[in-house]
């Protein structure tokens, strides 16, 4: 027990503080100390060198302190980063879109121009397949009026007897079919005296999936135009089906009439304001038997006016992905950068005017070609007027 208590007085000695003259406390050191904060001892040199050669750890190395980034480093770090990111979306966005460029022999030098004003030629064509051939079902003169921050779609009857170079006078929609987008473009500016130097073509196949990208478009149906939509999507299904394809219509599409089928012979339908989808779309955009070539017209205004209010509704979150889903269905001259010049007119407040020529006001008529084809004649002067002053106001 003595030996006991002898060995703690001996360690409770060992720790013993004895004050200094500014009243700061050291540990009294322990017997046998060994100085191991440096090499300044032998022993400890010779044991690190020792446990080297046996595959040992590397010693400690002295603590340094970390160097902190810079801000002007931070700032850099972050604009790369956002400048990946924004490469990303700009390809994730554009993907699958064909361009193809113009020759700068259009027609436009001696067409009538105004600062501010972007006229671009947008065709629909009704090809089956995925080659941009055939005639232009849709001609429209589409406006960008940056002074006014107006979207304006002027379309052309498709039937009008215009003045094609190399062929004489002939339908308007033959012109893409005869030469493509150039001789398109090349036979409104030389017709209607307009400087139109771009294009956009989209073909009628995949005008389905281009409204299923925006979500549907919502349109005021009357209970005919639903009659005549189930019409056209049966014959769509049948057509697809005969080629050996899968047909995109599907069962829901098709509107239910009065007495809970879908009667497409003398069926009655309610009508009313509905969200239609891609095929349905497509269906009422081509209805072409209820009444005019200009109401078919008309409704082709009112699908793509309703996609442009269906994209003001989408929050700019959602527009990459209605941007992607809709360029790889499309072809155009507009390069990646004249496409993001349009971004700050896109972003702003868009309003939106239509006009169909010609028409009365042109002292439209219909008659017979040589061949005995129904065309639609007008007086061109009156036609060029009221083009213009539709788009340059």
């Amino acid at each position: 027990m003595a030996q006991k208590n002898e060995r703690r007085g001996r360690r409770e000695q060992g720790r013993r503080r004895e004050p200094l003259q500014d009243n700061y406390y050291y540990q009294v050191p322990i017997r046998n100390f060994e100085d191991i904060s440096s090499y300044s001892s032998e022993k400890r040199r010779d044991s690190d060198k020792a446990r080297m050669e046996r595959g040992g750890r590397r010693p400690p190395k002295p603590y340094r302190a970390r160097r902190r980034m810079s801000l002007g480093k931070k700032i850099a770090v972050v604009l790369s980063l956002l400048l990946v990111a924004g490469v990303g979306l700009f390809v994730y966005m554009f993907m699958g879109l064909r361009v193809h460029s113009l020759s700068r022999d259009v027609g436009a030098d001696s067409s009538v121009s105004v600062d501010g004003v972007k006229n671009i030629a947008v065709f629909g064509l009704d090809s089956r397949d995925d080659e941009n051939e055939g005639r232009s079902d849709v001609t429209m003169v589409l406006t960008l009026d940056s002074r006014t921050h107006k979207v304006k779609m002027a379309s052309l009857m498709r039937d009008s007897y215009v003045y094609i170079e190399g062929y004489g006078y002939d339908k308007l929609a033959h012109a893409y079919a005869y030469g493509g987008p150039e001789l398109a473009v090349r036979t409104l500016n030389q017709n209607f005296h307009l400087d139109i130097e771009d294009y956009v073509t989209v073909n009628f196949i995949h005008m389905a999936e281009i409204v299923e990208a925006f979500g549907g478009v919502e349109l005021e149906l009357s209970g005919d135009e639903m009659l005549e939509v189930n019409r056209n999507l049966w014959n769509l299904s049948v057509e697809v089906e005969r080629e050996g394809r899968k047909s995109p219509v599907k069962a829901e599409d098709y509107f239910t009439a009065l007495d809970g089928t879908h009667n497409m012979v003398d069926g009655e339908y309610a009508g009313g304001k509905v969200m239609l989808t891609g095929a349905q779309a497509v269906a009422y955009a081509r209805i072409r038997y209820l009444d005019s070539d200009e109401g078919r017209t008309n409704r082709q205004h009112k699908v793509v006016s309703g996609l442009i209010a269906r994209a003001k509704q989408r929050s700019v979150f959602a527009w990459p992905g209605i941007v992607h889903g809709v360029m790889p269905h499309c072809e155009t001259s507009l390069g990646l950068g004249d496409m993001l010049s349009l971004l700050p007119f896109a972003l702003g407040g868009i309003e939106t005017e239509n006009i169909t020529l010609p028409g009365e006001n042109e002292n439209a008529y219909g008659s017979e070609d040589e061949g005995g084809n129904w065309i639609y004649c007008f007086d061109e002067d009156l036609a060029r007027a009221h083009l213009h002053q539709f788009i340059f106001e």
